[in-house]
């Protein structure tokens, strides 16, 4: 007998098999086809993209979709070989020797692997509310740029090597009188078509007749025939022997082989950081994916279970001669469209691209280079969003200068450190802004039991009493900002005989700031300066209970402000409406 626990947890990742009928069956089957046939061309681009050969992208679309689909906790995520995984791939292992290319990058994919199950048993599906969507954005806005300067050369025709964006530019014009013409035509015609079915193939088909969202999925398998017949003009012309033109070339055929990467404990070392990086990216990137199409189901994803599923499918990869993967938006939103319920749609992915590691990488031969470019190029077109780094610059400077730099980042230093500087420099950003939190003065509307800004309305205020609305958790970081905002208010007001710390937006308060709160109010008390709480709320003022705070505070714990004002407003000077008449 299991226990119950174990029993549990087997039920719950395994629940969508009870009840499986033959109607989702189908609805699996027909997704799972779909998927497959966008995901071969991309497995082949993505593979070349991270400076490997194209087998290694199949061999990365085999078993660490079964992996996944046994411990991930989404029904549609669809994990393989993506754009910005194998970008970061060809940076981390470009500058090591060539033949020692291909075993790195299977350890680089167990490290990744190895450290997101880690991060999955310690429960740390937490870390995802340390990446701000605006860094993501930006980050993959940068990486889709990349990618697209770097597969230029593809569609050229020309060498190139550089990391950055800058030296690619730099090299590709350099490289303009060596540019193939052959390269140019196939290249740039795959990219027109490869737009045109995206673009206006789906208006057409709706525009005939066809339901939406068939004429979605059909505009999304037409890539794969433009690739056929691209295969089939190429072989019939010769194009890679008397044309010149750069062609994928043999294709080994078979299921991938077992093996854990033998590269030494140096090595191992040496992709740690470039390993933490993937891994944070890979994590981020799959997470808001499968939270996307699940919200869509009302449906949740378990983080925690997307760190154990993404890490074993990295994992598993590397043992089975692949390199890092993710989550695919792209294949993700065809499962989605093409009606997928369940994980099963990923198993059957996977017996279809072993079928086609098996059987149909002959066919692959004579695929011009230039095609699979174009390929990723106009894929990388629609993760481009410029529009979301001038709208976060708007809202917020500080979110804005954080998405810009980690833009830049991408381009500069190169994908492996873009998201760690958008990561840092949030951090860093949203740590100054708690060091000096919002405290301002405020005073009531007059009538009202609304209290605001005194410095930005037309409020009551009182020259006895004041009021300093805390707007942040008081902690050991800004605990002395309060006791400087306080001194200041009390220089200012030299009249003042009550201050109120109306706590609204205080959810908690450490053991610095309890003390800094216990100077204060020694402080005032020296100076016959009541000190006095409002609004707080319930779980801080027991918390404070379990201190002498409380009892020796100089002045009131009030329910509300209000309550306080009340309390605390001096007397009307009753003389001013006096009706005496003076008759001397």
């Amino acid at each position: 007998m299991l226990p119950v626990d174990v029993k549990g947890a087997i039920e719950a990742q395994f629940g969508w098999m009870a009840g499986y009928k033959v109607g989702v069956l189908t609805d699996d089957l027909m997704a799972a086809v779909v998927v497959t046939i966008l995901l071969v061309p991309q497995c082949l681009a993505y593979a070349l993209l991270a400076g490997l050969p194209p087998q290694l992208g199949i061999y990365a679309s085999i078993f660490p979709l079964v992996a996944y689909a046994l411990l991930g906790s989404s029904n549609y995520l669809n994990v393989g070989p993506t754009a910005v995984i194998s970008l970061m791939t060809a940076a981390c292992i470009a500058t090591l020797p060539a033949e020692t290319r291909i075993i790195s990058a299977g350890a680089l994919a167990i490290l990744t692997g190895g450290m997101l199950i880690i991060a999955g048993l310690l429960k740390a599906g937490f870390v995802m509310n340390f990446v701000s969507r605006p860094v993501v954005s930006a980050y993959i806005t940068g990486a889709a740029l990349l990618i697209i300067l770097s597969q230029t050369k593809h569609i050229l025709g020309v060498p190139e090597t550089s990391r950055t964006a800058f030296d690619m530019l730099y090299n590709l014009v350099s490289q303009i009188p060596n540019v193939k013409p052959l390269a140019v035509l196939t290249g740039g015609l795959a990219v027109l078509l490869f737009v045109l079915v995206r673009r206006l193939l789906p208006y057409l088909l709706v525009k005939s007749g066809l339901r939406a969202k068939w004429a979605k999925l059909i505009s999304r398998m037409a890539p794969i025939l433009i690739i056929a017949v691209f295969v089939l003009v190429s072989a019939w012309l010769d194009l890679g022997g008397k044309g010149g033109l750069a062609i994928v070339g043999d294709i080994p055929a078979g299921l991938p082989p077992f093996s854990i990467p033998n590269v030494g404990l140096p090595a191992f070392e040496n992709l740690l950081v470039p390993a933490l990086v993937i891994a944070i990216v890979a994590f981020v990137d799959s997470t808001s994916t499968a939270q996307e199409f699940a919200s869509r189901r009302r449906e949740r994803v378990d983080t925690n279970k997307e760190l154990l599923g993404v890490g074993a499918a990295n994992a598993v990869a590397g043992m089975t001669g692949g390199y890092p993967l993710n989550g695919s938006m792209s294949r993700s939103a065809v499962n989605f469209t093409a009606g997928g319920k369940t994980p099963f749609v990923g198993l059957m992915v996977a017996a279809f691209m072993a079928l086609t590691a098996l059987f149909l990488t002959p066919v692959l031969y004579s695929l011009p280079l230039s095609v699979l470019a174009a390929l990723i190029i106009v894929a990388c077109l629609n993760l481009l969003d410029f529009g979301s780094i001038w709208r976060t610059w708007t809202y917020s400077r500080a979110d804005g200068m954080t998405a810009l730099a980690t833009f830049l980042a991408v381009l500069i230093l190169g994908v492996q450190w873009g998201v760690l500087v958008g990561v840092v420099l949030a951090m860093v950003l949203h740590i100054r802004m708690s060091l000096t939190p919002h405290m301002p003065l405020v005073g009531r509307f007059r009538g009202t039991e609304h209290y605001r800004d005194a410095d930005k309305f037309n409020v009551e205020t009182i020259e006895t009493v004041k009021i300093l609305r805390i707007d942040d958790s008081l902690y050991y970081a800004n605990a002395r900002y309060l006791e400087d905002r306080v001194a200041t208010i009390v220089s200012e007001y030299p009249e003042m005989t009550d201050l109120i710390l109306m706590c609204t937006g205080v959810s908690h308060i450490d053991a610095s700031a309890l003390s800094s709160l216990v100077e204060i109010n020694r402080r005032l008390r020296a100076l016959k300066i009541r000190l006095h709480l409002s609004s707080m709320q319930s779980v801080v003022r027991e918390r404070l209970y379990r201190s002498d705070f409380l009892e020796k505070l100089s002045g009131n714990v009030y329910l509300s402000q209000h309550e306080a004002m009340i309390d605390l407003q001096p007397e009307p000077d009753w003389a001013q409406f006096s009706d005496h008449i003076d008759i001397h």
